[in-house]
């Protein structure tokens, strides 16, 4: 079952960043609010992950929640690069939390 941990926590860094780049411009709601929303509602049968994943979101400011998602869609190639380790890191952060 290690592929569909690691793949809901491929698809939630995914999403976040997808929504983090279309709300950039918008101030309400926080990339923290959309990344706590959306581990709410992905996890919301599995309490002990979630708490996991909610404290994974913790530790990351607002800012870089919301550059991790500008970067990665918007940004130049050496920004994209950057944003892509960033994710990478996120979604093992992640995926960390159902092991």
């Amino acid at each position: 079952m290690k592929t569909s941990r690691r793949s809901l926590a491929n698809t939630f860094a995914i999403g976040l960043v997808a929504v983090l780049g279309i709300t950039a411009c918008e101030s309400d709601p926080s990339a923290h609010r959309v990344a706590e929303d959306l581990v709410k509602t992905l996890t919301a049968d599995e309490p002990e992950v979630q708490e996991c994943m909610l404290e994974v979101i913790d530790g990351y400011t607002e800012s870089e929640l919301q550059d991790l998602g500008n970067d990665s869609l918007d940004g130049d190639a050496a920004s994209k690069a950057k944003a892509d380790e960033a994710l990478d890191k996120f979604e093992a952060d992640l995926a960390a939390c159902r092991e």
